[in-house]
């Protein structure tokens, strides 16, 4: 072999090389732009979305405890919190559509740990039913839980209480459920109505 046939084979080498890398790296991209895409694309037949708002907080006092009653009516009629105390520690926006699907959130709210574990599937009726194997703080909230719910509809749920230790207070958790409508923008992109 001769000087010039080494030469254009170490070219071809080097050019095979530094194209295997872009064809590589397009490759790995590829599959995750177009779920993105997919993701971010209107779904047939989704009319509404579920979105899922879990709230906590420590309570330690009658002053917090009432202040706790006024956040809760908040939430029952739509509004946000306003106690720095009550945190939202998760949120879940998810479109509905025929598909089934599973929830799987967890989140640490003042050294505890919050979940929201279920299945979500539609009815005959056109109403979503979700039925939680987890919700709030384990194990005070595990089991089998189930609510129906339609497009619009909203279900704010007072989780069980617990005392933690060495005077600390009362941990309280609100799950906020609720399925808005969709509209659609002046682009045509569904987006849900939130009040």
């Amino acid at each position: 072999m001769n000087l010039k046939e080494k030469i254009a084979q170490a070219r071809w080498r080097t050019f095979r090389g530094r194209h295997f890398a872009s064809f590589l790296f397009l490759a790995l991209l590829i599959p995750v732009l177009s779920a993105k895409l997919a993701a971010a694309e209107d779904h047939p037949g989704a009319d509404s979305a579920l979105v899922i708002d879990v709230y906590s907080g420590a309570v330690s006092d009658a002053t917090q405890e009432m202040s706790f009653h006024t956040e809760f009516e908040r939430l029952q009629h739509g509004k946000e919190p306003t106690g720095a105390w009550l945190s939202k520690v998760i949120h879940i926006e998810h479109l509905l559509w025929d598909k089934d699907f599973d929830l799987n959130e967890q989140a640490d709210a003042n050294g505890q740990k919050v979940v929201v574990q279920g299945h979500v599937s539609r009815e005959a009726d056109g109403r979503f039913k979700i039925v939680f194997w987890e919700l709030g703080r384990p194990p005070a909230y595990s089991g089998a839980t189930e609510i129906t719910l339609g497009p619009g509809e909203r279900r704010v749920l007072r989780l069980p209480i617990i005392t933690q230790p060495d005077g600390q207070g009362n941990l309280e958790t609100i799950a906020v459920i609720w399925t808005p409508a969709l509209t659609k923008d002046e682009n045509g992109h569904s987006r849900f109505e939130v009040h």
